[in-house]
């Protein structure tokens, strides 16, 4: 214990001389009287075309358990065989190895959120990223992808999501302007979409861009006359401030700009874009939670984590961007992030408030319908150095006993029973760094 407290003496010391601002230790308290709705912001996956003939089969079972709305997959025009030309010239669509994957998507109780990329070959002037040789080809791919999955496919699903493009300004190098232009290959799209007659409602937007960018969001607001149900981009950053920052500014710049509501989606997120060992930590899974935790307070409509499965990298543990390990490597093993993943799914319907939160430990509380509590803790310090004992009190309750379970990322669990005293509950919690806990508080007499 001593140490801990050494430890987090000298993180205040650099923590001030850093950041030139002083270090604020935790003292949470949760109030069960003032609640609000959670925004379950987390709801949403992606996965990346990591395979030919991709599948999701192999782990429906843990996507039913984090019940999850939307998965984003990408690759769905130029991947999966789906698009042809006959020898005629004239082009065809065969979607039965992507259907495959869309029923996957469906049994796990989520609904597709398909990212149109890239270009087919067969109707692509250059590569899958370059422009069509026609927009009327291009028009006639986008229309028969949207009738099949929102008209024919299944009766047509209700409320499929389709994001034009994948990092058009990487893929590519599309710009709002001049020969290449974006916003061209957008309204090509939505006009094609909404040309379907009998289509059950969807949702179309973009531009899915590696970042936020100012003069991508004004144009997409200012120069475009169709449709956009979302604006889309993604964000790999191990700096929480980066994830607000970004929300704050397209607040800034299309709320004036539209008087539609506009959904806000980031449709690929995580600490770093690059694979690496961060994606097997424990680190990942505090990001998570740090990430997650700072974005309830923003008006973001849907995260949507990169990824769900990892690749192939000649290991089972080989820094993959996936929360679960590949199939290929034997039985699947959960990764930190699908565990943190696990415990946010856990929360109940109402957001309590809570005062206390300090520069490196954040929370998340919750209740439930049966009147269960859950509090959600994390010490996020990408450095892996600061360890922090702090105090937790929950006020508002009955006096009573209650039963506590406390469940940590880093595997260890603790139950114990306390008496809530003058509507009280008290205690004290050691994290170490980018440690997770999962507190459950359950009123038992």
């Amino acid at each position: 214990m001593v140490a801990v407290f050494y430890t987090t003496g000298l993180t205040q010391k650099a923590w001030e001389w850093f950041t030139n601002a002083s270090y604020k230790k935790a003292a949470i308290v949760v109030d069960v009287r003032r609640s609000s709705n959670l925004r379950r912001i987390w709801e949403g996956l992606a996965q990346g075309f990591e395979r030919e003939n991709l599948r999701l089969n192999q782990v429906n079972g843990e996507l039913k358990q984090v019940k999850v709305k939307y998965i984003r997959i990408d690759h769905v025009l130029d991947g999966y065989g789906t698009i042809g030309r006959r020898s005629d010239g004239s082009l065809y669509y065969n979607f039965s190895k992507l259907d495959l994957l869309v029923n996957d998507i469906l049994k796990s109780g989520a609904k597709p959120f398909f990212s149109l990329s890239y270009m087919p070959a067969v109707i692509s002037q250059g590569d899958v990223t370059d422009m069509p040789k026609s927009w009327s080809d291009y028009a006639r791919v986008v229309g028969w992808f949207v009738a099949h999955y929102s008209k024919y496919f299944h009766g047509g699903i209700k409320g499929v999501a389709y994001e034009i493009w994948n990092e058009p300004d990487l893929f590519g190098h599309w710009k709002t302007y001049g020969s290449k232009n974006y916003l061209t290959l957008y309204t090509t799209a939505v006009k094609a979409a909404e040309s379907v007659r009998g289509a059950k409602p969807f949702l179309i937007g973009g531009p899915a861009t590696t970042g936020f960018y100012q003069a991508w969001a004004k144009d997409f607001y200012t120069k475009l006359k169709v449709r956009r149900d979302f604006y889309s981009w993604h964000r790999y950053s191990y700096q929480v401030d980066d994830f607000v920052k970004d929300v704050e500014q397209a607040q800034k710049i299309i709320g004036p700009l539209t008087k539609r509501n506009q959904k806000v989606f980031i449709t690929e997120w995580g600490p770093s874009s690059a694979r690496g060992k961060v994606y097997d930590s424990r680190l990942a899974g505090a990001h998570m939670v740090a990430v997650i935790r700072a974005m309830e307070d923003t008006p973001v409509d849907l995260m949507m984590a990169f990824e769900i499965e990892d690749g192939q990298g000649g290991s089972k543990w080989h820094g993959g961007w996936g929360m679960l390990t590949n199939p290929a490597y034997g039985s699947i093993s959960a990764k930190p992030r699908w565990k943190v993943y696990r415990f946010l799914n856990s929360l109940g319907e109402q957001r309590l408030k809570l005062i206390g939160e300090g520069s490196f430990v954040k929370a998340l509380a919750s209740l439930d319908k049966l009147g269960v509590i859950r509090v959600l803790l994390v010490n996020y310090d990408r450095r892996g150095r600061h360890s922090e004992v702090f105090p937790m009190a929950v006020t508002g309750l009955h006096d009573g006993e209650y039963k506590i379970v406390e469940t940590y990322l880093s595997g260890r669990r603790v139950e114990a029973k306390t008496m809530a005293v003058k509507g009280s509950i008290k205690r004290e919690y050691a994290l170490d760094p980018n440690e997770v806990v999962l507190v459950e508080i359950k009123r038992i007499r």
